[in-house]
């Protein structure tokens, strides 16, 4: 199966919330692939047949799950903080690190949204693109879905984390002054990798720093945001990642218009199927690096199968790891749970 025809089979899926299909999903990027592939994490982003190597070898060895968001160009977290001046630290062996912006606040929340066409590294990441589009398709894998990261996690790179989360109590105003911006620059990215896509199906947000808000924080400075990004794409199915471990913010989240949830392993499906309601799609929730990294592949296939085997209680749900495919990953790891949704067979 290629990724086109997998990305087919989860749109579907998502779309008619399908509670008997049993899929298999992995959000794959630049933590893992390279180190996957013994490549150098420069070469992997910079140059088209490592880049194009590590996409095919994926597709062939996961065959029977999908990729999410599927060939997907990124460079780290670096895209959208680079768009407001961020410094950005390449390292050879894992993403680039995103250093807070000098400025600090006070000169963020005044700062025009960066032009995805024309501001810091954007502009490259779409010129990838374009120039690989054709290759993808022909390999089986054309870019389907969109990837940014959410605005509270792009304004905690822009000032660092604590220092967003304090100034969420000690400068409100000001965080939703930059909180506007980084929104807005959210949807305005997203929509000029859509412009690039044949035929796009969804977009991806990923935003880790919404789980660090208690629920009363979340509605004020994270679900307002999350509605107008969501909002901005309503035929496109919709994927939500924050992987930060607390379901107070849950009963929140249901509101925020995500179709699917890739969330903590630490949270129990059960309880994130008693909070999002019965129609949110989880996707999860196995430990990405106690089990996904660490375990054997019996290991793997033995935790698959006990969510499974409960699977009628939990659905519509996809199997995943409860975060993305965390670094020094082996394969068969992956291909054992896969497996194992194979061999449940239909619910």
């Amino acid at each position: 199966m290629t990724q086109a025809e997998a990305l087919n089979w989860f749109v579907r899926t998502v779309r008619s919330r399908d509670r008997a299909a049993r899929l298999v999903a992995w959000i794959v990027d630049s933590p893992w692939l390279p180190g996957w592939i013994g490549a150098d994490t420069l070469h992997f982003f910079f140059d088209t047949n490592v880049w194009m190597r590590a996409y095919e070898r994926a597709q062939t060895e996961l065959d029977g799950s999908v990729l999410i968001p599927g060939g997907w160009i990124e460079l780290g977290m670096a895209a959208e903080p680079s768009g407001f001046g961020a410094a950005i630290r390449w390292n050879r062996h894992e993403p680039p690190n995103v250093l807070a912006h000098p400025g600090g606040l006070d000169a963020l929340r005044r700062a025009d949204p960066p032009d995805p066409e024309t501001d810091g590294l954007m502009p490259a990441i779409l010129a990838m693109y374009e120039r690989r589009a054709p290759a993808m398709a022909a390999a089986g894998f054309p870019p389907r879905i969109a990837a940014a990261r959410g605005p509270l996690a792009i304004a905690g790179h822009l000032l660092g984390i604590t220092e967003f989360l304090l100034a969420t109590q000690t400068d409100p105003d000001a965080v939703h002054d930059l909180l506007d911006r980084t929104c807005a620059l959210g949807i305005a990215w997203l929509r000029a990798q859509l412009a690039r896509m044949d035929h796009p199906l969804g977009v991806l947000v990923l935003d880790d720093l919404v789980g660090m808000l208690g629920p009363a924080d979340a509605a004020v400075f994270a679900l307002p945001y999350l509605r107008r990004i969501f909002d901005s794409f309503p035929h496109l199915v919709r994927i939500f990642h924050n992987d930060t471990p607390n379901p107070a913010v849950y009963d929140g989240l249901r509101t925020c218009g995500m179709d699917v949830f890739n969330f903590s392993h630490e949270i129990a499906l059960a309880e994130a199927r008693r909070r999002l309601g019965p129609d949110i799609v989880l996707m999860g929730n196995l430990p990405p690096v106690d089990l996904l990294v660490r375990g054997s592949p019996d290991a793997c296939r033995a935790a698959a199968e006990a969510i499974l085997a409960r699977h009628a209680d939990l659905a519509p749900m996809v199997l995943s790891a409860g975060g993305g495919v965390s670094p020094g990953t082996p394969g068969e790891n992956l291909r054992a749970v896969i497996a194992a949704a194979r061999a449940a067979g239909p619910a």
